[in-house]
Protein backbone atom coordinates (compact mmCIF):
# COMPACT_ATOMS: atom_id res chain seq x y z
CA UNK A 1 0.00 0.00 0.00
CA UNK A 2 3.17 2.24 0.44
CA UNK A 3 4.74 1.37 -2.75
CA UNK A 4 1.13 2.61 -4.50
CA UNK A 5 1.16 5.62 -2.42
CA UNK A 6 -2.56 4.28 -0.84
CA UNK A 7 -4.36 7.12 1.13
CA UNK A 8 -5.24 4.62 3.79
CA UNK A 9 -1.74 3.16 4.26
CA UNK A 10 -1.93 4.75 7.42
CA UNK A 11 -5.33 3.56 9.16
CA UNK A 12 -4.13 0.35 8.27
CA UNK A 13 -0.43 0.70 9.71
CA UNK A 14 -2.18 1.86 12.71
CA UNK A 15 -4.48 -1.33 13.49
CA UNK A 16 -1.46 -3.70 12.80
CA UNK A 17 0.43 -1.83 14.81
CA UNK A 18 -2.20 -1.63 17.53
CA UNK A 19 -3.64 -5.24 17.18
CA UNK A 20 -0.56 -7.91 15.74
CA UNK A 21 1.87 -7.75 18.81
CA UNK A 22 -1.04 -8.98 20.72
CA UNK A 23 -2.13 -11.74 18.15
CA UNK A 24 -5.84 -10.01 18.05
CA UNK A 25 -6.25 -11.07 14.61
CA UNK A 26 -9.97 -11.26 14.73
CA UNK A 27 -10.52 -7.74 16.77
CA UNK A 28 -8.11 -6.56 13.94
CA UNK A 29 -9.96 -8.08 10.80
CA UNK A 30 -13.71 -6.89 12.44
CA UNK A 31 -12.22 -3.45 12.75
CA UNK A 32 -11.47 -3.09 9.16
CA UNK A 33 -14.35 -4.32 7.96
CA UNK A 34 -16.50 -1.80 9.71
CA UNK A 35 -13.94 1.10 8.47
CA UNK A 36 -15.69 3.49 5.91
CA UNK A 37 -18.75 1.02 6.07
CA UNK A 38 -16.88 -1.83 4.45
CA UNK A 39 -15.60 0.06 1.50
CA UNK A 40 -11.77 -0.06 2.59
CA UNK A 41 -12.01 -3.76 3.30
CA UNK A 42 -13.71 -4.35 0.23
CA UNK A 43 -10.95 -2.59 -1.52
CA UNK A 44 -8.05 -4.34 0.65
CA UNK A 45 -9.80 -7.77 -0.75
CA UNK A 46 -9.60 -6.73 -4.25
CA UNK A 47 -6.39 -4.94 -4.67
CA UNK A 48 -3.88 -6.33 -2.06
CA UNK A 49 -4.90 -9.75 -0.47
CA UNK A 50 -5.36 -11.64 -4.33
CA UNK A 51 -1.21 -10.74 -4.36
CA UNK A 52 -0.58 -11.96 -0.86
CA UNK A 53 -2.28 -14.89 -0.52
CA UNK A 54 -0.68 -16.32 -3.80
CA UNK A 55 2.09 -18.89 -3.51
CA UNK A 56 4.66 -20.86 -6.47
CA UNK A 57 6.46 -23.51 -5.35
CA UNK A 58 9.06 -24.70 -7.86
CA UNK A 59 11.09 -27.99 -7.31
CA UNK A 60 14.37 -28.32 -9.10
CA UNK A 61 16.36 -31.43 -9.01
CA UNK A 62 18.92 -33.27 -10.88
CA UNK A 63 18.24 -36.54 -12.74
CA UNK A 64 21.13 -38.81 -11.61
CA UNK A 65 22.96 -40.77 -14.63
CA UNK A 66 21.75 -44.76 -14.60
CA UNK A 67 24.97 -46.65 -14.83
CA UNK A 68 24.84 -49.06 -17.56
CA UNK A 69 24.24 -52.84 -16.26
CA UNK A 70 26.44 -54.96 -17.87
CA UNK A 71 24.59 -58.03 -19.96
CA UNK A 72 24.13 -61.32 -18.99
CA UNK A 73 24.42 -64.25 -21.21
CA UNK A 74 21.75 -66.74 -20.67
CA UNK A 75 23.17 -70.18 -20.41
CA UNK A 76 21.44 -73.49 -20.65
CA UNK A 77 22.22 -74.19 -16.94
CA UNK A 78 19.91 -70.65 -15.77
CA UNK A 79 16.52 -71.84 -15.93
CA UNK A 80 13.72 -69.17 -15.88
CA UNK A 81 11.29 -68.83 -13.01
CA UNK A 82 7.97 -68.06 -13.76
CA UNK A 83 6.50 -65.33 -10.94
CA UNK A 84 3.02 -66.10 -10.51
CA UNK A 85 0.62 -63.65 -11.14
CA UNK A 86 -2.49 -62.68 -8.38
CA UNK A 87 -5.63 -63.14 -9.44
CA UNK A 88 -9.42 -61.39 -8.04
CA UNK A 89 -11.31 -63.78 -7.07
CA UNK A 90 -15.01 -62.62 -5.97
CA UNK A 91 -16.13 -64.42 -2.89
CA UNK A 92 -19.60 -65.80 -1.85
CA UNK A 93 -22.00 -63.68 0.11
CA UNK A 94 -22.87 -65.99 3.77
CA UNK A 95 -24.50 -63.07 5.28
CA UNK A 96 -26.97 -60.26 4.98
CA UNK A 97 -28.62 -57.34 6.77
CA UNK A 98 -31.72 -55.88 6.16
CA UNK A 99 -34.37 -53.59 7.32
CA UNK A 100 -38.34 -53.63 6.31
CA UNK A 101 -38.60 -50.02 4.69
CA UNK A 102 -42.55 -49.84 5.10
CA UNK A 103 -42.65 -49.91 8.81
CA UNK A 104 -40.63 -46.58 9.17
CA UNK A 105 -44.40 -44.85 7.82
CA UNK A 106 -46.33 -46.72 10.21
CA UNK A 107 -49.10 -44.52 11.35
CA UNK A 108 -50.66 -45.84 14.57
CA UNK A 109 -54.29 -44.73 14.77
CA UNK A 110 -57.29 -45.41 17.33
CA UNK A 111 -56.48 -42.21 19.65
CA UNK A 112 -52.44 -42.62 19.32
CA UNK A 113 -53.23 -40.97 16.13
CA UNK A 114 -49.69 -39.71 15.35
CA UNK A 115 -46.53 -41.39 12.94
CA UNK A 116 -44.59 -44.16 14.94
CA UNK A 117 -41.94 -45.68 12.27
CA UNK A 118 -41.10 -48.68 13.76
CA UNK A 119 -37.16 -49.68 13.51
CA UNK A 120 -36.34 -53.25 12.71
CA UNK A 121 -33.18 -55.29 11.58
CA UNK A 122 -32.45 -58.12 10.27
CA UNK A 123 -30.45 -61.07 9.17
CA UNK A 124 -29.96 -63.75 6.61
CA UNK A 125 -27.52 -66.48 6.40
CA UNK A 126 -27.11 -68.26 2.68
CA UNK A 127 -25.73 -72.01 3.24
CA UNK A 128 -23.13 -72.81 0.10
CA UNK A 129 -25.67 -75.39 -0.82
CA UNK A 130 -29.15 -76.29 -1.40
CA UNK A 131 -32.06 -73.64 -1.92
CA UNK A 132 -33.16 -72.83 2.11
CA UNK A 133 -31.73 -70.10 3.94
CA UNK A 134 -32.13 -68.82 8.02
CA UNK A 135 -33.04 -65.78 9.22
CA UNK A 136 -33.56 -63.22 12.07
CA UNK A 137 -35.17 -60.26 12.27
CA UNK A 138 -36.23 -57.75 15.37
CA UNK A 139 -39.23 -54.64 15.77
CA UNK A 140 -38.56 -52.33 18.45
CA UNK A 141 -40.65 -49.31 18.74
CA UNK A 142 -40.27 -47.92 22.56
CA UNK A 143 -42.07 -44.54 22.34
CA UNK A 144 -43.52 -43.24 25.84
CA UNK A 145 -44.90 -40.25 26.62
CA UNK A 146 -46.29 -40.24 30.40
CA UNK A 147 -47.73 -36.35 30.21
CA UNK A 148 -50.22 -37.29 27.12
CA UNK A 149 -50.64 -40.58 28.57
CA UNK A 150 -49.67 -42.60 25.00
CA UNK A 151 -47.58 -45.45 24.95
CA UNK A 152 -46.29 -47.54 21.86
CA UNK A 153 -43.81 -50.38 22.77
CA UNK A 154 -43.18 -53.23 21.21
CA UNK A 155 -40.42 -56.02 21.05
CA UNK A 156 -41.15 -58.70 18.04
CA UNK A 157 -38.35 -61.49 17.72
CA UNK A 158 -38.96 -63.46 14.71
CA UNK A 159 -36.89 -66.89 13.25
CA UNK A 160 -37.54 -67.87 9.92
CA UNK A 161 -36.40 -70.23 6.91
CA UNK A 162 -36.41 -69.68 3.40
CA UNK A 163 -37.03 -72.07 0.38
CA UNK A 164 -35.68 -70.19 -2.91
CA UNK A 165 -36.76 -71.79 -6.46
CA UNK A 166 -33.10 -70.99 -7.41
CA UNK A 167 -30.85 -72.65 -5.87
CA UNK A 168 -27.42 -71.20 -4.21
CA UNK A 169 -25.61 -73.71 -4.71
CA UNK A 170 -21.95 -72.66 -5.00
CA UNK A 171 -21.14 -76.10 -7.72
CA UNK A 172 -24.32 -74.11 -9.76
CA UNK A 173 -23.04 -70.60 -9.94
CA UNK A 174 -19.13 -69.14 -11.54
CA UNK A 175 -18.15 -66.44 -8.84
CA UNK A 176 -18.79 -63.07 -9.29
CA UNK A 177 -22.25 -64.11 -11.10
CA UNK A 178 -24.41 -62.31 -8.84
CA UNK A 179 -26.33 -62.62 -5.80
CA UNK A 180 -26.79 -66.57 -4.71
CA UNK A 181 -30.41 -66.79 -3.71
CA UNK A 182 -32.67 -64.20 -5.40
CA UNK A 183 -35.73 -64.77 -7.48
CA UNK A 184 -39.23 -66.50 -5.81
CA UNK A 185 -39.12 -67.83 -3.12
CA UNK A 186 -41.67 -69.33 0.23
CA UNK A 187 -41.26 -68.58 3.97
CA UNK A 188 -42.46 -70.38 7.35
CA UNK A 189 -42.04 -68.21 10.47
CA UNK A 190 -42.50 -68.52 14.03
CA UNK A 191 -42.24 -65.05 16.27
CA UNK A 192 -42.94 -64.08 20.17
CA UNK A 193 -43.08 -60.52 21.37
CA UNK A 194 -44.31 -57.79 23.70
CA UNK A 195 -46.22 -54.94 23.89
CA UNK A 196 -47.48 -51.79 25.69
CA UNK A 197 -49.71 -49.90 23.97
CA UNK A 198 -51.65 -46.98 25.34
CA UNK A 199 -54.17 -44.27 23.69
CA UNK A 200 -55.30 -42.14 25.89
CA UNK A 201 -55.75 -41.92 30.02
CA UNK A 202 -58.36 -44.34 29.92
CA UNK A 203 -57.23 -46.97 27.25
CA UNK A 204 -54.45 -48.68 27.34
CA UNK A 205 -53.06 -52.74 27.28
CA UNK A 206 -50.23 -54.37 27.93
CA UNK A 207 -48.87 -58.14 27.22
CA UNK A 208 -47.63 -60.93 25.03
CA UNK A 209 -48.10 -62.72 22.24
CA UNK A 210 -46.60 -65.51 20.05
CA UNK A 211 -47.43 -66.34 16.50
CA UNK A 212 -46.11 -68.51 13.17
CA UNK A 213 -47.14 -68.56 9.71
CA UNK A 214 -45.95 -68.66 5.95
CA UNK A 215 -45.36 -66.20 3.38
CA UNK A 216 -43.80 -65.93 0.22
CA UNK A 217 -41.73 -62.82 -1.80
CA UNK A 218 -39.30 -61.97 -4.25
CA UNK A 219 -35.50 -60.75 -4.17
CA UNK A 220 -34.63 -58.38 -6.84
CA UNK A 221 -31.00 -57.14 -7.39
CA UNK A 222 -30.65 -53.52 -7.81
CA UNK A 223 -26.49 -53.21 -8.51
CA UNK A 224 -24.54 -55.21 -10.93
CA UNK A 225 -22.60 -57.40 -8.54
CA UNK A 226 -25.92 -58.25 -6.61
CA UNK A 227 -24.63 -57.39 -3.24
CA UNK A 228 -27.52 -54.94 -2.61
CA UNK A 229 -31.35 -56.32 -3.35
CA UNK A 230 -34.76 -54.98 -2.88
CA UNK A 231 -37.03 -57.60 -1.39
CA UNK A 232 -40.86 -57.49 -1.39
CA UNK A 233 -43.34 -59.80 0.84
CA UNK A 234 -46.37 -60.45 2.50
CA UNK A 235 -46.46 -62.94 5.35
CA UNK A 236 -50.10 -64.45 6.89
CA UNK A 237 -50.39 -66.49 10.10
CA UNK A 238 -51.73 -66.97 13.59
CA UNK A 239 -51.16 -65.12 16.60
CA UNK A 240 -52.25 -66.02 20.06
CA UNK A 241 -51.87 -63.43 23.12
CA UNK A 242 -52.50 -62.21 26.54
CA UNK A 243 -53.14 -59.28 27.64
CA UNK A 244 -54.44 -56.84 30.54
CA UNK A 245 -56.16 -52.94 30.26
CA UNK A 246 -54.94 -50.41 32.09
CA UNK A 247 -56.07 -46.67 33.45
CA UNK A 248 -54.13 -43.61 34.87
CA UNK A 249 -55.41 -43.07 38.30
CA UNK A 250 -57.20 -45.08 40.99
CA UNK A 251 -60.99 -44.84 39.37
CA UNK A 252 -62.23 -46.50 42.88
CA UNK A 253 -61.11 -43.17 44.82
CA UNK A 254 -61.40 -40.35 42.63
CA UNK A 255 -59.97 -37.74 45.25
CA UNK A 256 -56.96 -40.07 45.46
CA UNK A 257 -54.63 -38.65 42.51
CA UNK A 258 -51.07 -40.46 42.65
CA UNK A 259 -50.27 -39.89 39.58
CA UNK A 260 -49.74 -43.60 38.46
CA UNK A 261 -51.41 -46.15 35.89
CA UNK A 262 -53.98 -49.34 37.40
CA UNK A 263 -54.83 -52.39 35.46
CA UNK A 264 -58.77 -52.09 34.94
CA UNK A 265 -60.19 -54.54 37.73
CA UNK A 266 -63.29 -53.93 39.44
CA UNK A 267 -63.19 -57.03 41.99
CA UNK A 268 -61.44 -58.17 45.18
CA UNK A 269 -57.57 -57.84 45.10
CA UNK A 270 -57.44 -60.75 46.24
CA UNK A 271 -58.67 -62.06 42.75
CA UNK A 272 -56.43 -60.44 40.22
CA UNK A 273 -54.08 -62.46 38.17
CA UNK A 274 -52.01 -61.30 35.45
CA UNK A 275 -52.82 -61.71 32.17
CA UNK A 276 -56.63 -62.67 32.43
CA UNK A 277 -57.65 -61.38 29.04
CA UNK A 278 -57.18 -63.61 25.38
CA UNK A 279 -56.83 -62.19 21.96
CA UNK A 280 -56.05 -64.15 18.61
CA UNK A 281 -55.72 -63.54 14.74
CA UNK A 282 -55.38 -65.01 11.61
CA UNK A 283 -55.07 -63.42 8.47
CA UNK A 284 -52.12 -61.41 7.08
CA UNK A 285 -49.49 -60.86 9.88
CA UNK A 286 -47.12 -58.67 7.82
CA UNK A 287 -45.93 -56.81 4.23
CA UNK A 288 -42.81 -55.86 3.73
CA UNK A 289 -40.43 -53.80 1.07
CA UNK A 290 -37.13 -54.50 2.12
CA UNK A 291 -33.38 -53.24 1.65
CA UNK A 292 -30.73 -56.10 1.80
CA UNK A 293 -27.47 -55.53 2.11
CA UNK A 294 -24.32 -58.71 1.75
CA UNK A 295 -22.11 -57.63 4.98
CA UNK A 296 -19.92 -60.67 5.13
CA UNK A 297 -18.64 -63.42 2.61
CA UNK A 298 -16.66 -66.65 2.67
CA UNK A 299 -12.88 -66.70 2.04
CA UNK A 300 -11.89 -69.22 -0.17
CA UNK A 301 -8.11 -69.28 0.45
CA UNK A 302 -8.35 -69.48 4.29
CA UNK A 303 -11.26 -70.58 6.92
CA UNK A 304 -13.45 -68.05 7.96
CA UNK A 305 -15.46 -64.70 6.49
CA UNK A 306 -14.42 -61.37 5.67
CA UNK A 307 -16.38 -57.91 5.44
CA UNK A 308 -14.23 -57.95 1.94
CA UNK A 309 -16.04 -58.91 -1.36
CA UNK A 310 -13.21 -60.24 -3.37
CA UNK A 311 -9.28 -61.49 -2.15
CA UNK A 312 -6.29 -62.33 -4.73
CA UNK A 313 -5.02 -65.71 -5.28
CA UNK A 314 -2.10 -67.03 -7.60
CA UNK A 315 -2.80 -68.94 -10.21
CA UNK A 316 -1.21 -72.16 -10.08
Amino acid sequence: MQRANDPSVGIVRSLCEQHLPRYEYTILKRKLQQLQGGILWRHLLKDYFPELRAARVVLVFDKPEVPAQPEIQETPETPEVEVPVPIKVPRREILSVKTNMLLYGFYLPGGYDRWCPIPNIAVEYYPLHGHFTYGASLDFPWYQSYNKFKFFEVRNYQLEARYYFRSGDVNLRAPGEGAAFRGWYLQGYANIGLFNICFDKDTGYEGEYLGAGVGAGYVLPITRKGHWRLEFSLQAGFVYGKHDPYQFENLVNLDYHDKLYYYRWSGKASDFKLRQYRFSWIGPTRVGITLSYDLLYLKWKKKGVSFRNYEFQCEE
